[in-house]
């Protein structure tokens, strides 16, 4: 078991903090050795921001909006350079923490909108991307602060 960095919708959020668990196989982001080795991160709390870093934008470009959780889960690794990871039915108990947009989500939509239709190899590289990463934090929430995210 490790951290596991899953994006999600609010929507998503809202199921699985009600429901308990998200069904299937979900796609998530993970401090694997390829990961390290592309990011060029040895110190385990900043691969952990650059796992997070990922999740949210792959969130965005699915979403439309950056929310993640982090949960310690069990997972399948792929020799994916982002950490792709997969886990299957993740319980909500795992949940360790969420992040999600400040306050003024208003960059982040412009971005996710220009962004719209890209895979995340192609628009992590974009200029727009890496401003957004730079000049806009994700807040830390509790699990039980789930609502914040997803009213």
């Amino acid at each position: 078991m490790a951290l596991v960095f899953l994006p999600l919708s609010g929507a998503e959020l809202r199921d699985w903090a009600t429901g308990g668990s998200l069904a299937g196989q979900r796609r998530g982001y993970a401090v694997t050795p390829a990961m390290a080795e592309a990011f060029g991160v040895d110190d385990p709390e900043d691969a952990e921001y650059a796992a997070l870093c990922i999740a949210s934008i792959a969130g965005l470009l699915a979403h439309g909006e950056r929310i993640v959780a982090v949960a310690e889960a069990a997972f399948t690794a792929t020799p994916d350079d982002f950490g792709e990871v997969s886990v299957s039915t993740p319980a909500w108990a795992a949940v360790d923490s969420l992040f999600g947009e400040d306050t003024d989500a208003a960059p982040a939509r412009a971005t996710g909108a220009a962004m719209a239709g890209l895979p995340l190899a192609r628009a992590w590289d974009e200029p727009q991307v890496q401003a957004l990463l730079a000049d806009t934090d994700l807040l830390w929430y509790g699990p039980a602060e789930w609502a914040l995210l997803a009213p």
